[in-house]
């Protein structure tokens, strides 16, 4: 018989935990995983009109986009030298270069002469020089003038003057962050110790981006940062895959401005009540899901589980399969990774609009945005990286794609695997929060003391600087 747990969803001590889960695992678990940060935030309302007000956008471009260093590209987006990429955010756009092989810069993307935009649409993305489609004023690869035609009718132009406006870079993790402010604190520091600790054990800087596609959300930026920073929505939006994910179980950290949250896999949700069900339907389910989830895997053979199997035995099994599928797609032999490296959701946040997954299960990466001229519309962008096996040559990542709003995300599973179609589940949710938040009815939202405090430690996050920088 399987034994039976009487689990009651709300009574937060009668279901197991992340840690639960993770003591059950068949190999160590990375100590990163072992870690927690959950430091009391409060739980006070919140005015709505942080999501609806033009003046509080125009507060954010000036005190949070102008100022914080946020995610331009991935390195492997410039692999070659004079290889470059175009980074908009707001009215601002950036061009950015690989100058040499271990050297990249940043810089305004406008033409020193009379302020045309360097590179546009149809614009070379690489070359040996970046030149002006206008008046064919050059500049070498570190923004340095090159060449004026007829440099004699502008003798009052030194060279220096019409050096392209440099921005500060840094890169982590085979992903490139520019700031705009010269005053601004270091990148190591702003990103703090305990985010590059933690993917030691996950690097993406041999990784291949193989999909990059976004779209235009008709909602505030932080709306769709929000649904991304709790999985307390998943009993009501996503509810076909509470049989195998442990949403109101899961673990909230946060470490200054940016944030964790880990969702086990191959459990099946607290409000499903007694977990007496068959287990091998558990790892039916969780199989469907997971090689829905894998491109270029063949369906998998069932085992089946000892009598009396519990979470652990099925959490070991599903990974055991996991690892396989990985290999079949990859190349790369995982048997070292844990189960939960290999089954569940291990999202990180770095502030304010980049999301890097850990672990070996989903390596996808989301970047959220603002858009010039709209406070209630937001460009969001997937990405998938590939991991390749050692030695293997990398190819250059792929550029971004730009889908319609209305085209299902599930019209990109061949690209991004089926799983993909979550997505469509999470827009139809944010078109109706935005609406909403227009109602006069409404005054504040409420979040969770502790499912919901990430959202709220970014909100805060936003606060402090838009305070800190107007004082």
């Amino acid at each position: 018989m399987v034994n039976r747990v009487h689990v009651d969803p709300e009574i937060r001590d009668s279901f197991p935990r992340v840690r639960d889960y993770f003591s059950m695992d068949s190999r160590e678990v990375p100590e990163s995983l072992m870690e927690s940060s959950s430091p009391d935030l409060g739980s006070g309302p919140i005015d709505k009109t942080i999501y609806t007000s033009r003046h509080y956008a125009d507060l954010e471009d000036k005190h949070i986009w102008k100022k914080v260093w946020q995610l331009a590209c991935r390195m492997n987006d410039i692999p070659q030298v004079g290889d470059r990429v175009v980074h908009d955010i707001l009215d601002q756009s950036f061009v950015i270069v690989r100058t040499s092989r271990d050297g990249i810069k940043a810089f305004y993307n406008v033409c020193m002469h009379r302020g045309t935009r360097l590179v546009g649409a149809q614009d070379p993305l690489s070359g040996k020089e970046i030149t002006c489609s206008f008046h064919n004023w050059s500049y070498n690869l570190n923004g340095s003038l090159k060449r004026i035609p007829c440099r004699w009718d502008f003798p009052e132009v030194q060279n220096e003057q019409v050096h392209l406006a440099e921005v500060k870079t840094a890169t982590w993790n085979g992903f490139v962050f520019i700031n705009t402010d010269p005053n601004c604190q270091p990148f190591e520091e702003f990103l703090g110790e305990t985010i590059p600790r933690h993917f030691k054990s996950w690097p993406y800087d041999k990784a291949a981006k193989v999909a990059h596609f976004g779209k235009v959300l008709p909602c505030n930026w932080k709306v769709a940062v929000g649904a991304f920073l709790e999985v307390y929505h998943v009993n009501q939006t996503h509810a076909g895959i509470m049989g195998i994910s442990g949403d109101c179980n899961s673990q909230y950290d946060s470490w200054g401005e940016h944030a964790r949250q880990i969702m086990c896999v191959a459990v099946p949700s607290p409000h499903l009540g007694d977990m007496s069900d068959d287990p091998q339907l558990v790892v039916e389910e969780w199989l469907e899901s997971a090689i829905a989830s894998t491109p270029g895997v063949a369906d998998v053979e069932i085992l089946p589980l000892p009598d009396g199997a519990g979470s652990g035995e099925v959490r070991t099994l599903c990974a055991s399969i996991a690892r396989q599928m990985r290999k079949q797609s990859t190349g790369i032999d995982f048997s070292d990774a844990s189960d939960a490296e290999m089954l569940d959701s291990i999202q990180y946040f770095i502030f304010p609009n980049f999301f890097l997954f850990g672990g070996k299960a989903f390596p996808l990466a989301y970047r959220i945005l603002p858009i010039q001229g709209d406070h209630e519309s937001c460009l969001f962008e997937v990405m998938a990286l590939a991991n390749l096996p050692e030695g293997s040559a990398i190819p250059k990542d792929v550029p971004l794609e730009i889908t319609p709003t209305d085209e299902p995300w599930a019209a990109l599973s061949d690209r991004l695997g089926k799983g993909v179609a979550v997505f469509d589940e999470d827009q139809r949710n944010l078109v109706k929060f935005q609406s909403g938040l227009r109602q006069n009815g409404l005054k504040h939202v409420h979040l969770g003391n502790y499912q919901e405090r990430n959202v709220r430690n970014f909100l805060m996050s936003i606060e402090r600087r838009i305070n800190a920088r107007q004082q």
